[in-house]
């Protein structure tokens, strides 16, 4: 009797297998099926949050968005796990920054992973800066002149995935350009009203090279390319920081570490968290404003 009950079990749950698997299954663009999610939404993948941020702005409900590297890890050494590349599967398209850590190591392997997701460079069109060690930077997003270009590939590839929403997603990507203009004025005026700082930074990791160049900057960098600075390194920028009055010192907490620490005791600069990976990219300008400044902001204001 109980193996009779058993196979009856198995014959229910291998039915109702195939039956989610029939359901999820949709006709694609390119006539194969393709995994469509339970809400009927297409999913679009991101390596970060902050293009979450971007997407969710323009898209609304109308997709659903999967992020790769959350907030909290580096994308310069970021390992998926196996949930995440099989989940990629679901994807329509994959927005990339452009050439960020994560991208340059695991995009074939995503890549081959998805053959159906279309690969969309959002970086097409910003003009590459070099960080203060004459590398180009990858870290495009943390400037609003880029974020315009970003939020611009961004629609573009929207509007190609979903062609009926594309009314609904001009309009949004509109209120989005507002944000990133208004974002824009309020920090020049910040730095405007405040002539006499000392418009020069030291950053552990060059991650606002764009931010520097808007706003004309300089950024100092402890590393660069992940590699460590030598101890005669360190020392030169602790002796320059000191010479030209450099006060802060910005960090992330992805990348803090002994040098980072060593740097402001010695230089006597102010540590200055900043968090450009977080998904509000709009926060993320305003905070990375405010610490070249040294000004702490609280969550709201």
């Amino acid at each position: 009797m109980r193996k009779y009950l058993y196979l009856i079990i198995l014959c229910v749950v291998f039915a109702g297998c195939k039956g989610n698997q029939q359901k999820g299954n949709t006709a694609g663009s390119n006539g194969k099926e393709s995994v469509a999610n339970s809400d009927g939404k297409p999913t679009v993948t991101v390596t970060i949050p902050p293009y979450k941020f971007f997407v969710d702005k323009i898209a609304g409900d109308k997709v659903d968005v999967n992020v790769m590297v959350s907030n909290g890890n580096n994308p310069e050494t970021y390992e998926p796990y196996a949930q995440q590349m099989m989940e990629l599967s679901k994807s329509a398209i994959y927005l990339k920054v452009g050439s960020i850590g994560f991208e340059q190591t695991w995009m074939k392997k995503l890549q081959d992973n998805a053959p159906d997701m279309k690969v969309i460079d959002t970086s097409v069109g910003i003009k590459p800066a070099k960080t203060p060690g004459g590398n180009i930077d990858p870290h495009v997003w943390m400037s609003c002149q880029n974020a315009r270009i970003i939020a611009s590939n961004i629609l573009k590839a929207l509007c190609n995935l979903e062609p009926k929403n594309k009314p609904f997603f001009e309009k949004n990507y509109l209120s989005l350009l507002k944000i990133i203009d208004k974002r824009d004025s309020t920090i020049r005026k910040g730095f405007k009203d405040h002539p006499e700082m000392v418009r020069k930074f030291v950053i552990y990791h060059p991650i606002l090279t764009y931010f520097a160049r808007d706003y004309q900057l300089e950024q100092l960098a402890i590393e660069e390319e992940g590699r460590e600075p030598s101890a005669a390194q360190l020392k030169s920028l602790i002796e320059r920081a000191r010479k030209e009055k450099i006060k802060y010192c910005l960090i992330q907490a992805e990348f803090a570490n002994r040098n980072t620490n060593t740097f402001i005791n010695e230089s006597q600069t102010k540590a200055m968290n900043i968090n450009p990976l977080q998904g509000d990219w709009n926060w993320a300008m305003q905070e990375a404003a405010a610490a070249v400044q040294g000004k702490e902001i609280v969550v709201g204001k």
